[in-house]
């Protein structure tokens, strides 16, 4: 299953706790894109925020990945869909309402 993963940084991070948090995101990065799970990943311009598009078997296993982030950034997990399965998705919908 594919998952859109964003974080930003918390912002009651302190200037004195910076090097630490970009060394513990810069670690965790990487380990990440080294599963060979990651399908796009980068950095959102806007503020401290980064994204990944991400295969994952399970729940347990994204989370395991993810761990590190939860004491340093705000993490949001979507589930994907293609497009591609829209026709089906309508012509199930249309039986159930009329």
């Amino acid at each position: 299953m594919r998952f859109l993963v964003t974080f930003t940084v918390r912002e009651s991070i302190h200037l004195s706790e910076i090097a630490s948090v970009q060394n513990r995101i810069g670690d965790t990065v990487q380990k990440i894109l080294k599963t060979g799970k990651v399908k796009e990943s980068g950095l959102l311009i806007d503020d401290r925020k980064g994204f990944f598009i991400i295969e994952s078997d399970s729940a347990e296993e994204l989370w395991k990945w993810l761990a590190p982030f939860y004491d340093v950034a705000k993490l949001d997990i979507q589930p994907i869909v293609s497009f591609e399965i829209l026709p089906k998705i309508f012509e199930e919908l249309q039986k159930l309402h009329y």
